[in-house]
Formats: structure tokens, C-alpha cells, sequence
């Protein structure tokens, strides 16, 4: 068995009343790139949006982040330009545009 060594640290939201898991990120490290960090999925249920959960959890995981991984000096994320709340966070907590990336899609049928 071959074992990744990719680290991540997870941040998620519960509703209280609920016990649902309504809101998480995730931030990815590798040690053969020590100074980089890889945001992957962040993501808030639709009928809990509008609460500042994406920015609470991202938060509470870049804190995490900072703590574990000292030798890190670049977290690397990336959204859709339509998702103007999330980008809006994003920029809140201090991201910078670095690049671009286009996708194209056919439909087939």
C-alpha cells in the first residue's frame, strides 16, 4: 500500500439544533511543497447561507493552518467569477488575484 503524505486540516460548522453539518473547508499540505498550502472545497448548505459561515470556517481553518504548517508562506485557492460571496471572502481575508484559468464544456446529446 502506497500512503499519500498530503495533510489536511478541516474546519465545519453543526447546526445546533439540527446536529446537520451545514458548512466546511478544507485546506491541503504536502511536504515536498513546504510552502504552499492547496485550499480545496469550501462549502455552506444553501438554507444556511447568508450567516458568514463560509468566512468563520475558512478563518478557523487558516488559523489552524498557520499554527501546523510554520513553514508555509502561500495559500493557493480558486473560484468561479459568478460566486461573487465567496470571492468577496476571499478578499476579506486577504487573497490576492494571481491568475486566471478558463474551462471550456460541450454538452453531448
Amino acid at each position: 500500500m502506497v500512503r499519500s503524505s498530503v495533510q489536511s486540516v478541516v474546519a465545519a460548522a453543526l447546526h445546533r439544533e439540527t446536529r446537520e453539518l451545514v458548512a466546511y473547508t478544507v485546506l491541503n499540505w504536502r511536504p515536498a511543497v513546504p510552502a504552499s498550502i492547496a485550499q480545496q472545497d469550501t462549502l455552506v448548505a444553501g438554507d444556511h447561507r447568508g450567516h458568514r459561515l463560509g468566512m468563520l470556517i475558512k478563518l478557523a481553518n487558516l488559523r489552524r493552518a498557520q499554527a501546523r504548517w510554520r513553514s508555509a508562506r502561500s495559500i493557493l485557492t480558486w473560484n468561479a467569477s459568478e460566486n461573487q460571496h465567496m470571492l468577496a471572502i476571499n478578499i476579506a481575508l486577504g487573497f490576492k488575484p494571481a491568475g486566471y484559468e478558463g474551462e471550456w464544456q460541450k454538452r453531448l446529446g
